[in-house]
């Protein structure tokens, strides 16, 4: 055994002794454990690093090229039917957290990232284009009544 000298106790047949310079015991018995348990932090400061993670500093996008861009693909995004029916149905005072909200674009963001939340932000305000679907259909067929009748 790699010059380990294992040596059977006589007390019980599980229990081994390692002899050398540390000790080593396993059993199966009761007999009391160390237990594995992180110990409580001494002061404040330990506390204060386990409990709350490090929040990252929000940068800001100062690239014109980059603004420009962006405003140009959040004024696309307002410039349609469902974002109008959304402002008129949903009051800002009463959006709430799972309505569509506008991505900032003074945020710093890769460019993934920034075209992510973009067509995320385009793809919840289909939800109101709907609604508006529905009612130019009613009309279509309205106007192909009354062109019938004449």
């Amino acid at each position: 055994m790699n010059g380990v000298n294992w040596a059977k106790n006589e007390v019980t047949d599980d229990v081994f002794e390692f002899k050398g310079s540390k000790e080593r015991t396993r059993s199966n018995s009761n007999e009391s454990v160390p237990s594995r348990k992180r110990s409580k932090p001494n002061n404040k400061k330990d506390c204060e690093k386990q409990s709350k993670p490090e929040k990252k500093v929000i940068e800001i996008e100062t690239d014109p090229d980059v603004l420009q861009r962006r405003q140009k693909q959040i004024d696309y995004g307002k410039n349609t039917v469902g974002y109008e029916m959304y402002t008129q149905k949903v009051p800002f005072d009463q959006r709430t957290k799972g309505d569509p909200k506008t991505p900032d674009k003074y945020c710093k963001y890769s460019r993934r990232s920034w075209d992510m939340l973009i067509k995320m932000w385009r793809k919840s305000l289909h939800k109101y284009d709907i609604e508006e679907c529905g009612i130019k259909e009613e009309r279509i067929k309205k106007e192909e009544e009354d062109s019938d009748e004449d």
